[in-house]
């Protein structure tokens, strides 16, 4: 990437009331380890960002964090202040005592569903989760908001992970949360360590979002395992058999009559900047890793299976696999399952 293709960001730090700087606030990219802090002037600055769309996020220990979406279409110095609210606001949230049988009860649901269940989350831990103000909502949902960073060690992956929980919810099995969050890479302790996070980290990264967007740009879908297939608009579906039972036409409508299989070049165009690529279908997508058994909706392709919807028709994605612009789109099924023991920051880099 050329000089004339990349951001420099640079700025303040400062209390919005005061103006007073913040010194060593946490200034970095939404979802990466992409990050810096302020300094004693509360002034940061990130090197060699890509032009595009980037999300930038700010924390500091007792103010409310925030988040920026920006977007720069040529390269630069760009300056960028940002005014921090002190105190953060946590609406109608009961407090249970850290011995409270309730509490524990309630963390462990919330350990599960952050961490989830796969071979890696036995290797991850929830740090200081005393942070965490927790209710259990008349209606059965079990809630969650974070007073400052939630810290997750996970030494499946060698990440750090600080993530400010803005809300959680969990009901009936089913989790939502969402919250700015930034990696720190930990220093293995020895060359063994570093080769088995880096062969763990590829593990997660098969069968990701990641590398199913990857195999998309490069038009590499089944060499990378993936069979995609998009939903035919009803008008346009063709039904291979009708036959009449007592006087009435039924329809048999076959899985090839209401999705067709497309390749990643399909759905694939390039967007404003030579940086983005825009993914685009107006009907959902349904996506079988070929590589894992998994519940589908199919019984002649048992694999894991994934729904993605795209409520606006597109989102915006780097060339690697880094949704920049996500445009509200929905991941439903195995990859929509993914949680922290899995997930590698935005900027992580296959070989």
């Amino acid at each position: 990437m050329g000089q004339g293709q990349q951001v420099t960001l640079t700025g303040t730090v400062t209390d919005i009331k005061t103006g007073a700087p913040l010194p060593f606030a946490n200034v970095y990219i939404n979802n990466s380890s992409i990050g810096t802090t302020t300094n004693e002037a509360g002034h940061y600055r990130l090197d060699k960002l890509p032009i595009g769309s980037i999300e930038v996020a700010v924390s500091f220990l007792g103010y409310t964090s925030i988040k920026q979406a920006l977007r720069f279409e040529t390269g630069g110095i760009k300056n960028i202040p940002f005014k921090m609210h002190e105190g953060m606001e946590l609406q109608g949230v009961t407090i249970y005592s850290k011995k409270s049988k309730n509490r524990e009860r309630y963390l462990k649901v919330i350990s599960r569903e952050l961490l989830g269940e796969s071979k890696f989350s036995k290797a991850c831990r929830l740090v200081n989760p005393e942070v965490l103000r927790i209710r259990m909502e008349d209606n059965g949902h079990l809630t969650a908001q974070t007073t400052s960073p939630l810290i997750i060690e996970n030494l499946a992956l060698g990440y750090m992970i600080y993530q400010d929980l803005d809300d959680f919810d969990f009901h009936e099995g089913k989790v939502y949360y969402g919250g700015n969050t930034r990696f720190e890479l930990l220093t293995p302790k020895n060359a063994e360590q570093k080769a088995d996070w880096r062969s763990n980290q590829v593990i997660a990264y098969q069968g990701s979002l990641k590398q199913l967007l990857r195999g998309m740009v490069s038009d590499s879908l089944r060499e990378y395992g993936f069979r995609v297939f998009q939903e035919i608009p009803e008008s346009l579906r063709i039904f291979s058999q009708v036959r009449a039972v007592n006087g009435q036409n039924l329809i048999r409508n076959h899985i090839n009559n209401r999705i067709l299989e497309v390749r990643g070049s399909q759905l694939i165009q390039d967007g404003e900047l030579p940086t983005e690529r825009l993914v685009v279908s107006q009907t959902k997508l349904e996506v079988f890793d070929t590589r894992q058994r998994g519940r589908s909706p199919y019984s002649d392709l048992p694999q894991a299976y994934t729904q993605i919807t795209l409520p606006k028709g597109y989102f915006v994605i780097t060339p690697a696999g880094w949704v920049v612009m996500p445009m509200g789109f929905e991941l439903a099924g195995h990859m929509g399952s993914d949680r922290f023991a899995n997930l590698l920051p935005a900027d992580w880099q296959a070989d």
